[in-house]
């Protein structure tokens, strides 16, 4: 892939979100928003805030309660779906095309579900990952901002089947165990490869670790690189167009230029 594309996460929608949102826009970035209706371990943005925030970011649903999805049955699990994406569409008077998995959770049957609710793809927390995927409802990313250990990182990709990333984790991402060094080799692979830089993280997190200032030397590095900003909403409308008539660089910026 020669594009070079550079997408932001942030799972959970807690109110100290607006202060990434007013860093992406510093840097010129564009991110996806993943907000719950309610989350028992954090607060949750009220209404009134996540309007403000979709006039510059996009939304994607969280489920409604923020639950493990692979906790619950097959028809409970679609409710949940199903349900977060319809009171965020009630909140927003829109409709709502990215779904991400809470606490990264999935299963054979999950994908499924996500795609019967109407959803155009659903981002993982599958790591070390920087090309389209085959399916868009198991959509990869390259960082976690969060420091993990080598074992973490290794048996995170291996219980979750992602061989590809357990490899990348070494030969691309040099099995670095801090986030900023490990997001910045994602970056220069992509620079020199073509593919997506992706990032996510939690606010909140961000507040727990008082890595403030870290956070945002990672979004100024990602704004120097002459990379395309999108959406995870925009990826997923790509995914089709990459996927099978996608020939060129020039062939794809159409695409994304459609899909605005």
């Amino acid at each position: 892939m020669e594009n070079r594309y550079v997408s932001v996460s942030v799972d959970d929608g807690y109110p100290e979100d607006f202060r990434a949102a007013e860093l992406l826009q510093k840097y010129g970035l564009q991110g996806t928003f993943y907000i719950p209706a309610r989350n028992p371990e954090h607060a949750v943005m009220e209404p009134g805030q996540i309007r403000e925030l979709s006039q510059r970011f996009e939304i994607g649903a969280h489920t409604y309660s923020h639950v493990a999805l692979t906790t619950l049955a097959d028809e409970q699990a679609y409710a949940e779906i199903l349900d977060g994406k319809k009171w965020l569409e009630d909140v927003l008077g829109e409709p709502v095309v990215s779904f991400c998995y809470p606490k990264g959770k999935f299963n054979r049957q999950t994908p499924g579900l996500v795609k019967r609710a109407g959803f155009l793809g659903g981002r993982t927390c599958l790591f070390n990952l920087h090309t389209f995927p085959r399916n868009p409802f198991l959509w990869g990313l390259s960082t976690h901002a969060g420091d993990h250990s080598r074992l973490i990182q290794v048996r995170h990709a291996l219980l979750e089947g992602n061989l590809e990333g357990s490899r990348n984790f070494f030969t691309v991402y040099k099995a670095a165990t801090d986030w900023q060094t490990h997001f910045a080799n994602g970056l220069n692979h992509v620079a020199e490869h073509g593919g997506i830089a992706h990032l996510y993280f939690h606010s909140w997190e961000i507040s727990d670790f008082q890595q403030w200032s870290e956070l945002e030397v990672a979004l100024q590095r990602m704004a120097q690189h002459e990379f395309t900003p999108v959406t995870n909403g925009e990826l997923f409308r790509l995914w089709s167009k990459v996927q099978g008539t996608a020939t060129s660089p020039d062939t794809a910026e159409e695409a994304l230029a459609r899909s605005r």
